[in-house]
């Protein structure tokens, strides 16, 4: 997965940004990438819910299904991505950082993302 590390490495390039995980929709951490303390596999778990809840808020709003969820936290925010059926991204970033540079990339490189994994 060397491929998979490179974009990796591209999306942390980004300002602000943490940590990056890949996962699949069952939650179970497949990369992580990031500085500093987390416990990668409890994110990991969570992020599923997030990404559900967002899609069905969409659904029940006839706006469709979610493909990217940003939540402000009191210290940061995080990103979910759903890359495919099978696989979610998330993003965590510091507080006070704009990120739609990064949303970009994301949008442009979703497939690109999905095929690595």
């Amino acid at each position: 997965m060397p491929q998979l590390e490179t974009a990796l490495s591209s999306l942390r390039a980004h300002p602000g940004v943490q940590h990056v995980l890949v996962l699949g929709h069952d939650g179970l951490l497949i990369a992580h990438q990031g500085d500093g303390p987390l416990d990668a596999e409890t994110v990991s778990a969570m992020v599923p819910g997030v990404a559900s809840a967002a899609s069905q808020l969409g659904r029940a709003a006839g706006a469709g299904p979610a493909s990217v969820v940003a939540a402000r936290l009191e210290r940061g925010v995080a990103l979910v991505a759903t890359l495919s059926p099978e696989v979610l991204l998330a993003v965590l970033l510091g507080e006070g950082v704009g990120f739609a540079p990064l949303l970009r990339e994301l949008a442009d490189r979703r497939d690109e993302l999905a095929a690595l994994v």
